[in-house]
């Protein structure tokens, strides 16, 4: 994927052998040990870049754990306050990244990549009358990847 070892951390198996098969280094189970795990593979320094997709459930309070110093925490997911006192964010230098979808130039080299065949869009496919149906196994975690309807 890039020089960087990737870190993925997810409740779900199935996520995690999703997260391997698309080229991620380690794979952590989210049983409450994750913190420690990421730690363990980082020698105590936390990864640099955290994107946390989830954004509830404590996530937050650990994402900002798992980023080393001067290191940057990308957060996608939303449900949850971010609570940290500043003078841990100025005397780690840590950046907190609100983002969306990405920017211009990210959208045009990943579409380079893609015409090139090197992405790999993980999606279920869904009938558009069957969009309840796609918002239930969403909802029970039984799409892993991108839920997409088909009208």
């Amino acid at each position: 994927m890039c020089a960087a070892d990737i870190i993925v951390v997810d409740m779900s198996e199935a996520s995690l052998k999703l997260a391997g098969k698309s080229g991620a280094d380690h794979l952590i189970l989210a049983d409450g040990n994750e913190l420690e795990a990421v730690l363990s593979l980082t020698d105590g320094q936390g990864a640099e870049a955290v994107i946390d997709f989830v954004g509830e459930k404590g996530t937050t309070s650990k994402g900002l754990a798992m980023t080393r110093a001067m290191g940057s925490y990308y957060i996608v997911g939303y449900g949850e306050d971010i609570k940290v006192p500043a003078v841990d964010l100025i005397i780690t230098e840590k950046n907190i990244i609100g983002n969306l979808v990405g920017n211009w130039a990210e959208l045009v080299e990943l579409m380079a990549l893609a015409d090139r065949g090197l992405v790999n869009l993980a999606t279920v496919e869904y009938r558009l009358a069957d969009a309840n149906q796609a918002l239930k196994d969403l909802h029970n975690g039984k799409i892993h990847g991108r839920a997409v309807l088909i009208p």
